[in-house]
């Protein structure tokens, strides 16, 4: 079965090695592609390697991770491998495959940080597999503001698969730089990086999400409800309060950017404080009395009738 599984997986590595886009797990609505660490929790041999100095198109064994001893890589150099290590010449390269027989794949150029991360992970696998997902979590939470670019991605990647109600559970650091990333990041991973902002408790980001969540709802940019709910955790009921009269009541506003809000308010309902819950199923209540065509989706957001 984690054959099977890991062949799915190694199917997505060059997505994951090229920064696909994903979205945060509370607000995409399909399955992210596989992080680097899906991959090493499923397969059954990792080796890094170096380009071969006397066959430049041919890797060098620099270090079996996983599995047993190999002693050829059958799989040419890219073009792109060759360029990305004649920028950084210590770089190293990640490659799998499927038990000791399938085909050879590159998964990654690794810097010393992200092999030091994935060496780590591939010596707690056993743990990782069995349970320990708030290992994993909390492992990467602490590499939110790794200095190694590579690491910090990964670690994003990570926390965007993870339920709100997990994420909720951990303790954010400040993570550098994070409202320019905010600003100018890359689309991808823009909702896990709004979230972590409202979960950092940091009320310099109130305002800022205001602004931001404002020009998301011009923009019907996907992923507003995620600056909806980073609102409710840095303001609570006022904010919910602000969500509802500002957004939900706002029969100008298209009925699918008000359904985006109502799905955030239903997120915060099933995670937030008692007393954020509580604002939350008085506020929506009262506005299906004047707003019926959010009954529907009501319902199925809630899980029940919203009286």
């Amino acid at each position: 079965m984690r054959r099977k599984v890991f062949g799915w997986l190694l199917c997505g590595a060059l997505s994951v090695s090229n920064s696909a886009p994903t979205l945060a797990c509370a607000f995409h609505g399909y399955t992210p592609n596989p992080t680097l660490v899906d991959l090493l929790m499923m397969t059954e041999q990792v080796v890094i390697a170096d380009i071969d100095p006397s066959q430049p198109n041919r890797y060098r064994l620099l270090e079996v991770l996983m599995g047993p001893h190999v002693s050829d890589i059958p799989i040419t150099v890219s073009a792109s491998v060759t360029k990305t290590i004649s920028k950084n010449p210590s770089a190293r390269v990640l490659l799998a495959r499927d038990g000791a027989y399938g085909p050879w794949q590159m998964l990654k150029v690794l810097d010393n940080r992200l092999h030091h991360v994935l060496s780590h992970v591939i010596e707690r696998q056993s743990a990782l597999i069995n349970g320990g997902d708030a290992e994993r979590l909390t492992l990467f939470v602490s590499l939110l503001n790794d200095p190694s670019p590579d690491v910090h991605q990964l670690a994003l990647q990570e926390l965007d698969r993870a339920p709100y109600s997990a994420l909720q559970k951990l303790i954010i650091p400040n993570i550098a730089g994070l409202k320019q990333e905010i600003e100018t990041g890359d689309e991808g991973l823009m909702p896990i990086r709004v979230l972590l902002a409202g979960l950092t408790k940091d009320q310099s980001y109130k305002p800022f999400m205001m602004e931001e969540l404002a020009l998301a709802v011009e923009g019907d940019v996907a992923y507003m409800g995620a600056y909806a709910t980073a609102l409710i955790e840095l303001g609570g009921t006022d904010a919910v309060q602000y969500l509802i009269d500002e957004y939900l009541t706002d029969k100008a506003q298209p009925l699918d950017r008000r359904i985006k809000i109502l799905e955030a308010l239903s997120l915060q309902h099933k995670n937030a404080e008692r007393k954020t819950r509580r604002a939350i199923a008085r506020g929506v209540a009262h506005e299906l009395h004047q707003s019926p065509e959010l009954k529907n989706p009501a319902t199925r957001f809630f899980g029940f009738r919203i009286r």
